[in-house]
Protein backbone atom coordinates (compact mmCIF):
# COMPACT_ATOMS: atom_id res chain seq x y z
CA UNK A 1 0.00 0.00 0.00
CA UNK A 2 0.90 3.30 -1.00
CA UNK A 3 1.24 6.09 1.75
CA UNK A 4 -0.43 8.81 0.15
CA UNK A 5 0.34 11.97 2.84
CA UNK A 6 4.21 10.85 2.48
CA UNK A 7 3.63 11.38 -1.59
CA UNK A 8 2.05 14.26 -1.75
CA UNK A 9 3.71 15.87 1.31
CA UNK A 10 1.44 16.07 4.15
CA UNK A 11 -0.10 14.57 7.97
CA UNK A 12 -3.82 14.68 6.99
CA UNK A 13 -5.53 12.55 8.02
CA UNK A 14 -7.67 10.98 4.63
CA UNK A 15 -7.97 7.06 3.70
CA UNK A 16 -7.49 6.72 -0.71
CA UNK A 17 -8.97 3.56 -1.48
CA UNK A 18 -7.73 3.29 -5.69
CA UNK A 19 -5.11 5.18 -5.79
CA UNK A 20 -3.01 3.39 -2.86
CA UNK A 21 -2.88 0.48 -5.34
CA UNK A 22 -1.31 2.32 -8.17
CA UNK A 23 2.53 1.51 -7.66
CA UNK A 24 5.13 1.61 -10.22
CA UNK A 25 5.65 -1.42 -12.85
CA UNK A 26 8.10 -1.73 -14.67
CA UNK A 27 6.85 -4.80 -16.54
CA UNK A 28 3.52 -2.86 -17.61
CA UNK A 29 5.14 0.27 -18.12
CA UNK A 30 2.85 1.77 -15.32
CA UNK A 31 4.45 5.03 -14.08
CA UNK A 32 2.81 4.84 -10.26
CA UNK A 33 1.56 7.55 -8.23
CA UNK A 34 5.17 8.21 -6.81
CA UNK A 35 5.77 9.36 -10.46
CA UNK A 36 2.91 11.35 -10.82
CA UNK A 37 3.48 12.90 -8.15
CA UNK A 38 7.16 14.14 -8.90
CA UNK A 39 5.40 15.22 -12.34
CA UNK A 40 2.74 17.52 -10.45
CA UNK A 41 4.48 18.75 -7.06
CA UNK A 42 6.94 21.28 -8.76
CA UNK A 43 4.11 22.45 -11.16
CA UNK A 44 2.56 23.43 -7.59
CA UNK A 45 5.26 24.42 -6.04
CA UNK A 46 5.99 26.79 -9.40
CA UNK A 47 2.22 28.06 -8.52
CA UNK A 48 3.01 28.61 -4.38
CA UNK A 49 6.17 30.56 -5.38
CA UNK A 50 3.67 33.27 -7.18
CA UNK A 51 0.98 32.86 -5.16
CA UNK A 52 -1.23 36.01 -4.72
CA UNK A 53 -4.83 37.00 -4.10
CA UNK A 54 -6.39 36.56 -7.62
CA UNK A 55 -4.29 33.01 -6.88
CA UNK A 56 -5.98 31.98 -3.97
CA UNK A 57 -9.31 33.01 -5.74
CA UNK A 58 -9.34 31.11 -8.64
CA UNK A 59 -8.02 27.85 -6.67
CA UNK A 60 -10.64 28.12 -4.18
CA UNK A 61 -13.41 28.38 -7.32
CA UNK A 62 -11.42 25.39 -8.50
CA UNK A 63 -11.77 23.27 -5.50
CA UNK A 64 -15.37 23.96 -5.14
CA UNK A 65 -16.65 23.13 -8.18
CA UNK A 66 -14.52 20.43 -8.00
CA UNK A 67 -16.37 18.86 -4.52
CA UNK A 68 -19.61 19.49 -6.26
CA UNK A 69 -18.70 17.85 -9.01
CA UNK A 70 -18.10 14.99 -7.24
CA UNK A 71 -20.94 15.34 -5.03
CA UNK A 72 -23.39 15.57 -7.93
CA UNK A 73 -21.50 12.42 -9.14
CA UNK A 74 -22.26 10.86 -5.98
CA UNK A 75 -25.96 11.52 -6.44
CA UNK A 76 -25.96 10.32 -9.79
CA UNK A 77 -24.59 7.16 -8.93
CA UNK A 78 -26.56 6.51 -5.90
CA UNK A 79 -29.43 7.28 -8.03
CA UNK A 80 -28.11 5.11 -10.69
CA UNK A 81 -27.85 2.10 -8.50
CA UNK A 82 -31.08 2.75 -7.06
CA UNK A 83 -32.61 2.81 -10.61
CA UNK A 84 -30.71 -0.32 -11.51
CA UNK A 85 -32.50 -2.35 -8.46
CA UNK A 86 -35.90 -0.64 -9.28
CA UNK A 87 -35.95 -1.99 -13.04
CA UNK A 88 -36.00 2.00 -14.21
CA UNK A 89 -33.33 0.41 -17.24
CA UNK A 90 -33.89 3.71 -19.50
CA UNK A 91 -32.01 6.67 -16.39
CA UNK A 92 -29.18 3.89 -15.43
CA UNK A 93 -26.56 4.26 -18.63
CA UNK A 94 -27.36 8.23 -18.67
CA UNK A 95 -26.90 8.54 -15.16
CA UNK A 96 -23.54 6.19 -15.44
CA UNK A 97 -22.17 8.54 -18.01
CA UNK A 98 -22.81 11.70 -16.23
CA UNK A 99 -21.60 10.37 -12.86
CA UNK A 100 -18.28 9.43 -14.83
CA UNK A 101 -17.76 12.86 -17.18
CA UNK A 102 -18.16 14.58 -13.93
CA UNK A 103 -15.56 12.78 -11.81
CA UNK A 104 -13.51 13.82 -15.13
CA UNK A 105 -14.37 17.76 -14.97
CA UNK A 106 -13.31 17.72 -10.99
CA UNK A 107 -10.03 15.71 -12.11
CA UNK A 108 -9.10 18.61 -14.82
CA UNK A 109 -9.95 21.56 -12.62
CA UNK A 110 -7.79 20.27 -9.99
CA UNK A 111 -4.97 19.51 -12.18
CA UNK A 112 -2.21 22.28 -12.62
CA UNK A 113 -2.19 21.44 -16.04
CA UNK A 114 -5.26 22.47 -17.20
CA UNK A 115 -5.74 26.60 -17.86
CA UNK A 116 -8.44 28.44 -15.77
CA UNK A 117 -11.42 30.34 -17.67
CA UNK A 118 -14.75 29.33 -19.62
CA UNK A 119 -13.28 26.87 -21.49
CA UNK A 120 -12.44 24.20 -18.57
CA UNK A 121 -15.92 25.58 -17.24
CA UNK A 122 -17.70 24.28 -20.17
CA UNK A 123 -15.48 21.76 -21.30
CA UNK A 124 -17.38 19.30 -24.22
CA UNK A 125 -16.92 15.56 -24.02
CA UNK A 126 -14.23 15.10 -26.27
CA UNK A 127 -12.17 17.48 -25.08
CA UNK A 128 -12.74 16.48 -21.67
CA UNK A 129 -11.77 12.99 -22.07
CA UNK A 130 -8.63 13.78 -23.68
CA UNK A 131 -7.15 15.99 -21.06
CA UNK A 132 -8.02 13.01 -18.92
CA UNK A 133 -6.53 10.51 -21.26
CA UNK A 134 -2.96 13.14 -20.32
CA UNK A 135 -3.60 13.22 -16.99
CA UNK A 136 -3.90 8.90 -16.23
CA UNK A 137 -0.90 8.33 -18.63
CA UNK A 138 1.26 10.28 -15.90
CA UNK A 139 -0.33 7.67 -13.15
CA UNK A 140 -1.09 4.59 -15.34
CA UNK A 141 0.36 1.43 -17.60
CA UNK A 142 -0.49 2.25 -21.42
CA UNK A 143 -2.99 -0.44 -21.29
CA UNK A 144 -4.44 0.59 -18.56
CA UNK A 145 -4.91 3.86 -20.25
CA UNK A 146 -6.82 2.40 -22.81
CA UNK A 147 -8.97 0.40 -21.08
CA UNK A 148 -9.90 3.48 -18.58
CA UNK A 149 -10.31 5.60 -22.19
CA UNK A 150 -12.39 2.30 -23.31
CA UNK A 151 -14.54 2.05 -20.94
CA UNK A 152 -15.81 5.68 -20.87
CA UNK A 153 -16.48 5.34 -24.91
CA UNK A 154 -18.63 2.83 -23.84
CA UNK A 155 -20.46 4.41 -21.37
CA UNK A 156 -20.77 7.42 -23.60
CA UNK A 157 -22.70 5.21 -26.38
CA UNK A 158 -24.65 3.66 -24.28
CA UNK A 159 -25.93 7.08 -22.90
CA UNK A 160 -27.59 7.10 -26.17
CA UNK A 161 -28.89 3.34 -25.77
CA UNK A 162 -32.68 4.80 -25.13
CA UNK A 163 -32.72 8.37 -26.12
CA UNK A 164 -32.30 7.83 -29.91
CA UNK A 165 -31.14 3.58 -30.33
CA UNK A 166 -34.25 2.26 -28.14
CA UNK A 167 -33.53 -1.60 -27.94
CA UNK A 168 -36.84 -3.58 -28.71
CA UNK A 169 -35.31 -6.42 -26.36
CA UNK A 170 -34.19 -4.06 -23.68
CA UNK A 171 -31.11 -3.38 -21.38
CA UNK A 172 -28.38 -5.92 -21.07
CA UNK A 173 -28.36 -9.46 -21.47
CA UNK A 174 -31.67 -8.74 -23.54
CA UNK A 175 -30.10 -6.60 -26.59
CA UNK A 176 -29.19 -3.63 -24.94
CA UNK A 177 -25.45 -2.51 -23.81
CA UNK A 178 -24.70 -0.39 -21.10
CA UNK A 179 -22.02 -0.03 -18.54
CA UNK A 180 -23.24 -1.30 -15.39
CA UNK A 181 -23.04 1.78 -12.31
CA UNK A 182 -20.65 -0.61 -10.22
CA UNK A 183 -17.86 -0.46 -12.91
CA UNK A 184 -18.88 3.32 -14.02
CA UNK A 185 -18.62 3.90 -10.15
CA UNK A 186 -14.99 2.66 -10.26
CA UNK A 187 -13.99 4.56 -13.26
CA UNK A 188 -15.09 7.69 -11.49
CA UNK A 189 -13.86 7.34 -8.38
CA UNK A 190 -10.02 6.94 -9.57
CA UNK A 191 -10.78 10.11 -11.18
CA UNK A 192 -12.04 12.11 -8.13
CA UNK A 193 -9.34 10.74 -6.04
CA UNK A 194 -6.50 12.04 -8.24
CA UNK A 195 -8.48 15.46 -8.08
CA UNK A 196 -8.43 15.02 -4.17
CA UNK A 197 -4.45 14.31 -4.42
CA UNK A 198 -4.02 16.91 -6.51
CA UNK A 199 -5.67 19.31 -4.17
CA UNK A 200 -3.61 17.52 -1.36
CA UNK A 201 -0.23 18.65 -2.86
CA UNK A 202 -1.29 22.05 -4.01
CA UNK A 203 -1.94 22.33 -0.07
CA UNK A 204 1.49 20.91 0.88
CA UNK A 205 3.16 23.27 -1.09
CA UNK A 206 1.76 26.39 0.32
CA UNK A 207 2.21 25.12 3.55
CA UNK A 208 6.09 24.61 2.88
CA UNK A 209 5.79 27.77 1.17
CA UNK A 210 4.40 29.66 4.07
CA UNK A 211 3.61 27.50 6.65
CA UNK A 212 1.02 25.60 8.24
CA UNK A 213 -2.51 25.97 8.13
CA UNK A 214 -3.37 29.33 10.76
CA UNK A 215 0.58 30.01 11.05
CA UNK A 216 0.12 32.63 8.50
CA UNK A 217 -2.80 35.55 7.52
CA UNK A 218 -2.84 34.04 4.05
CA UNK A 219 -6.06 35.48 1.52
CA UNK A 220 -9.77 37.28 2.11
CA UNK A 221 -11.71 37.74 -1.19
CA UNK A 222 -12.36 40.40 -1.72
CA UNK A 223 -16.27 41.93 -3.43
CA UNK A 224 -14.87 42.37 -6.08
CA UNK A 225 -12.84 38.98 -6.39
CA UNK A 226 -16.24 37.78 -4.68
CA UNK A 227 -18.31 38.72 -7.36
CA UNK A 228 -16.50 37.25 -10.28
CA UNK A 229 -16.08 34.14 -8.42
CA UNK A 230 -19.77 34.24 -8.40
CA UNK A 231 -20.06 34.47 -11.75
CA UNK A 232 -17.06 32.04 -13.02
CA UNK A 233 -18.51 29.24 -10.65
CA UNK A 234 -22.05 29.64 -10.17
CA UNK A 235 -22.85 31.05 -13.60
CA UNK A 236 -20.26 30.45 -16.24
CA UNK A 237 -19.84 26.53 -15.18
CA UNK A 238 -23.46 25.95 -17.02
CA UNK A 239 -21.72 27.05 -20.44
CA UNK A 240 -25.02 28.95 -21.63
CA UNK A 241 -24.84 32.84 -21.49
CA UNK A 242 -28.16 33.12 -22.12
CA UNK A 243 -29.42 30.66 -19.14
CA UNK A 244 -28.79 31.88 -15.53
CA UNK A 245 -29.68 29.16 -12.56
CA UNK A 246 -29.06 31.22 -9.87
CA UNK A 247 -28.71 29.51 -6.69
CA UNK A 248 -28.80 30.59 -3.25
CA UNK A 249 -27.38 27.90 -1.60
CA UNK A 250 -24.38 28.04 -3.60
CA UNK A 251 -23.94 31.73 -2.99
CA UNK A 252 -24.28 31.10 0.41
CA UNK A 253 -21.08 28.53 0.46
CA UNK A 254 -19.13 30.44 -1.76
CA UNK A 255 -19.37 33.47 0.00
CA UNK A 256 -18.83 31.67 3.70
CA UNK A 257 -15.52 29.77 2.13
CA UNK A 258 -14.49 33.28 0.19
CA UNK A 259 -14.37 34.97 3.41
CA UNK A 260 -13.27 32.02 5.86
CA UNK A 261 -10.72 30.27 3.96
CA UNK A 262 -7.37 31.89 3.76
CA UNK A 263 -5.81 29.60 1.93
CA UNK A 264 -6.04 26.29 0.15
CA UNK A 265 -7.50 23.10 1.86
CA UNK A 266 -8.15 19.37 0.50
CA UNK A 267 -11.92 20.13 -1.16
CA UNK A 268 -13.09 17.07 0.81
CA UNK A 269 -13.37 19.50 3.48
CA UNK A 270 -14.60 22.84 2.40
CA UNK A 271 -17.84 22.90 3.47
CA UNK A 272 -17.89 20.61 6.38
CA UNK A 273 -20.33 17.82 7.29
CA UNK A 274 -23.20 20.65 7.42
CA UNK A 275 -22.78 21.73 3.70
CA UNK A 276 -22.66 18.45 2.81
CA UNK A 277 -25.56 17.44 4.73
CA UNK A 278 -27.52 20.14 3.16
CA UNK A 279 -26.88 19.15 -0.58
CA UNK A 280 -27.70 15.44 -0.38
CA UNK A 281 -30.65 16.42 1.84
CA UNK A 282 -32.05 19.10 -0.89
CA UNK A 283 -32.44 16.47 -3.49
CA UNK A 284 -33.90 13.72 -0.58
CA UNK A 285 -37.76 12.24 -0.88
CA UNK A 286 -40.93 14.78 -0.90
CA UNK A 287 -42.71 12.28 0.26
CA UNK A 288 -42.31 9.54 3.07
CA UNK A 289 -41.96 5.84 1.86
CA UNK A 290 -40.77 2.76 2.62
CA UNK A 291 -38.64 2.55 -0.67
CA UNK A 292 -37.98 6.22 -1.46
CA UNK A 293 -34.31 6.94 -2.62
CA UNK A 294 -32.23 8.15 0.24
CA UNK A 295 -29.51 10.37 -0.70
CA UNK A 296 -27.98 10.82 3.11
CA UNK A 297 -26.99 6.86 2.51
CA UNK A 298 -24.63 7.47 -0.60
CA UNK A 299 -22.28 10.61 0.33
CA UNK A 300 -19.32 8.06 0.37
CA UNK A 301 -19.45 6.12 -3.24
CA UNK A 302 -16.77 8.35 -4.45
CA UNK A 303 -14.87 10.44 -1.80
CA UNK A 304 -14.86 10.07 2.04
CA UNK A 305 -17.37 13.03 3.08
CA UNK A 306 -17.16 14.41 6.43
Amino acid sequence: MLDINALAGTNWNYDFHELCNFGKDLKTGRPGLADYANRTKPLFAKLADRWSPELHAEWLQRHYLCLKLVMGATLQFGTAENAYRHNLQMAVPYLSYYGMFNAIRANILSSPRSGWGKNSLTIGHEKAIEAYKNEISLLLSPDEVEAEISLFVKAKRGRELFSYRFPSKGAPGRGGFFIYPDEAERFARVAAELALFNSFCLGAAIERKFGKYGEWDGYLVDDRELSQMWEHALKGSLGDDDYIHVDSADEHRVKKIARSLRQPLPFVWMIGEGGVEDFFEAHGPTEDAEDAFDPDEHWDRLLELP
